[in-house]
């Protein structure tokens, strides 16, 4: 195990991050907290403290609440029952899940699914529109049109990444640091042979249901799980990415000629309004933007088989 009069500043900020990622990829699976510190070769006590001080709330809190958050984005976005959704956020019985999700929004999860607009909803959207309006996100609204949608299949992929930005401004630091982490993958690309990859980027969180300062941006190349030459290859060069587990299955692909910032709203709006109107419903919170070049991106949307 690490000892703490040897760790660097990075290095704790580093096990901080790694207890959320792990928290996040864990999101519908029972485990402890002495997993994560075992995990990352620390100690329970030391693992606690550590989060606390750097996350500014306690472990089981995040995870708790992240738990929440991404069961509210479902009940708004998805077309799971109530039953359905306490599973895949971690909850061994719709009872408890009930009860946790009373005490934490104040309202049921039934009556929850019939608000027009959520309490964030309104702030959240207001913060990211001040910040992107200078590159005209209104201007490409008639991009985010049903009718030029393309429906494929996408693989079970990993996706490894680095967090962005988090914090008091998440949205404005995304924006101001993207340039950097787009070469930083795309040197990556053409250094390695990664198949089927791609440079993506978007949000661990449930938009608009997290705080926009609790928000988590991150940054990363999504590989298929069946590409083993080229995961050996990210995990014998690049140890310190995050790693994330992405659902394959059925997804809407929507390629719109703008960057991800001014993409960011429309396609937030566009997300909502199609499944309001039960267009199509989203088979979890793992939507995405792939950067596909500086002006043009493709927007990933999961869909529920049968709306599929």
């Amino acid at each position: 195990m690490f000892k703490s009069s040897i760790l660097t500043k990075e290095q704790l900020e580093n096990f901080a991050l790694q207890g959320l990622c792990f928290a996040d990829d864990h999101v519908s699976d029972p485990f402890h907290i002495k997993d994560v510190a075992e995990r990352l070769g620390i100690s329970y006590s030391y693992f606690y403290h550590n989060f606390n001080d750097y996350m500014g709330e306690p472990f089981w809190h995040y995870v708790k609440r992240h738990r929440l958050e991404l069961a509210a984005g479902l009940l708004r976005h998805s077309g799971y029952n109530i039953s359905e959704i306490s599973e895949l956020c971690g909850y061994a019985t719709t009872a408890a899940f009930s009860k946790a999700f009373k005490q934490h929004f104040k309202e049921s999860p039934k009556d929850f699914r019939r608000i027009l607009v959520l309490p964030n909803e309104k702030r959240t959207l207001q913060i990211t529109e001040s910040i992107t309006v200078a590159a005209g996100s209104d201007i490409f609204g008639n991009f985010f049109n049903y009718e030029r949608c393309e429906k494929i299949t996408l693989p079970d992929s990993i996706l490894y990444y680095s967090f962005i930005s988090r914090g008091q401004n998440p949205i404005g630091e995304m924006i101001a640091k993207m340039n950097h982490y787009y070469t930083m993958f795309r040197k990556m690309l053409t250094l390695f042979d990664l198949p089927q990859s791609r440079i993506i980027t978007g949000t661990l969180d449930s938009v608009p249901v997290t705080d926009y300062e609790k928000l988590s941006m991150f940054a990363g190349i999504s590989i298929p799980v069946t590409a083993t030459a080229a995961h050996q290859q990210l995990r014998d060069n690049f140890s310190y990415l995050m790693k994330k587990r992405v659902p394959g299955g059925s997804y809407l692909k929507l390629p719109v000629p703008m960057d991800f910032a001014t993409a960011g709203i429309p396609m937030y709006n566009f997300i909502s309004r199609n499944c309001k109107e039960g267009i199509f419903k989203m088979s979890g919170n793992h939507f995405f933007i792939s950067l596909a070049g500086p002006n043009y991106c493709e927007i990933f949307i999961p869909l529920l088989k049968k709306h599929y």
